[in-house]
Parts: structure tokens; C-alpha cells; sequence
């Protein structure tokens, strides 16, 4: 069993997305700051927005009363996964069509199934480079696909998952109410499997009324839970 970390790391200053607010991620203890006086306790304080690093949207941050966090089906975070490599088929500024995900399917012989994690590679590093903002994620067609596949998440190496064409997020909007998660920030794509299946972890925080998550996000080679 090998175990490949997909998760951006977070720290001070980190932004992945422009228009986000940079990580402020505090070092100092609370002995620091005196609210403790046993030199024994270490504690940090964290502060940082939800939607920079590696992260599961809510259908809340689209819907209006869509499903927060804490209410998410977690089961569909976990399981069986594939991922389609498409960063060899597009140029940064075209869009992932079904045409693309269906190419990269034949050309690595590995076919989306119902209720799968789909990952999809759209850098040739698979994730964390410079230039993700401006790359584009899903049109129409892609969405469309995945929701007749009945997939349970998409997940990529860009910080959004559509074309970035418009505010309505109308990629958003149609993938999650049709109980798809969107996972974004992913990286290490590269190490992962072409032409076989692996596991995927990415459990979200109980975090009552977010929008959005951060999570560790994990695949899992050579399971025998397969």
C-alpha cells in the first residue's frame, strides 16, 4: 500500500486564488500571549478562509439554502478513484470538454464509472504551479457528462473548477445540485495511476453553517479495499 498526499500546504502569507484573502496563520502559543503559565502547553491560534488550499465546496456556497458542511454526505468523500489526464490535450486557456475526458478515458483505459472520485490533471505537474488561476476548468459539456456518469466528486488541480468566464457560476451551481462535490487545489496528480483505479480520502472539518472545507486529501495505491 502507498499513500500519495494531495493537499496543498497552508501557512502564513499562502493564497492560491487572487481575488482570496492571504493565510494569517498565527505561531505564536498561548503561553505567548500569557493565557497560559505552564511552560508544558503549546497552543497556536489558526485563522484562515475556508477556500484557499486544498478544499470541498458545500452546496451552500452556491445554493441558497443548499446543504452546509456539516450536513454533506460524507460517504461520497471516500472510495474509488481514477484520474483523467487532459494537461497533454488542452492548451491553459481551453476549456475541459467531454470530447477531452472522454480522449483521455481511451487513451489510458481507465472509463469513469458511477459513483466514482474523478480527478482530473490539467498541469503537467499536477497541481501547486504557477498559472492555475488563469487555467480554465469545465464547460457545459463536462458537467453534463459527469452528471450522467452520477459521479460522486469531481475533483482538479485548479483553484476553480469552471471557465472563470462569468460570476454565475452556473458550472457551480449545476454540479452541486445534482449532489456532486467539487474538490479544488489538488496537487501531486502526477504521482497518481494512469491506467488503474486507486482510493480517495478527502474527509471535510464538522464546521456547522461553512460554505467550504479544507481537506486533507489523500489516494490510497494498491488497496486491497478495491
Amino acid at each position: 500500500m502507498k499513500i500519495i498526499d494531495l493537499t496543498l500546504e497552508l501557512y502564513s502569507g499562502f493564497v492560491t486564488d487572487n481575488d482570496h484573502l492571504r493565510e494569517h496563520v498565527l505561531n505564536k502559543s498561548k503561553k505567548d500571549n500569557d493565557y497560559s503559565k505552564s511552560k508544558e502547553v503549546e497552543q497556536r491560534f489558526i485563522s484562515f478562509l475556508n477556500q484557499n488550499g486544498t478544499h470541498v465546496e458545500a452546496p451552500l456556497h452556491f445554493i441558497e439554502n443548499g446543504a452546509s458542511v456539516e450536513q454533506m454526505k460524507v460517504e461520497k468523500m471516500f472510495g474509488d478513484s481514477l484520474v483523467l489526464d487532459v494537461s497533454m490535450l488542452k492548451e491553459l486557456h481551453d476549456p475541459i470538454t467531454k470530447d477531452l475526458l472522454e480522449e483521455a478515458e481511451r487513451r489510458q483505459g481507465v472509463y469513469v464509472e458511477k459513483n466514482d472520485i474523478v480527478l482530473i490533471k490539467t498541469r503537467k505537474r499536477g497541481g501547486g504551479e504557477e498559472g492555475a488561476i488563469e487555467t480554465k476548468g469545465l464547460d457545459e459539456s463536462a458537467a453534463n457528462w459527469f452528471v450522467e456518469k452520477q459521479i460522486h466528486v469531481v475533483g482538479l488541480d485548479l483553484p476553480n473548477v469552471d471557465r472563470r468566464e462569468h460570476l454565475e457560476s452556473d458550472i457551480y451551481q449545476f454540479l452541486l445540485s445534482n449532489e456532486i462535490y467539487i474538490v479544488e487545489n489538488l496537487i501531486n496528480l502526477d504521482q497518481l495511476p494512469k491506467h488503474s483505479r486507486f482510493l480517495f480520502f478527502g474527509i471535510p472539518l464538522k464546521l456547522r453553517n461553512a460554505t467550504t472545507s479544507p481537506i486533507r486529501a489523500l489516494s490510497i495505491l494498491n488497496s486491497q479495499l478495491i
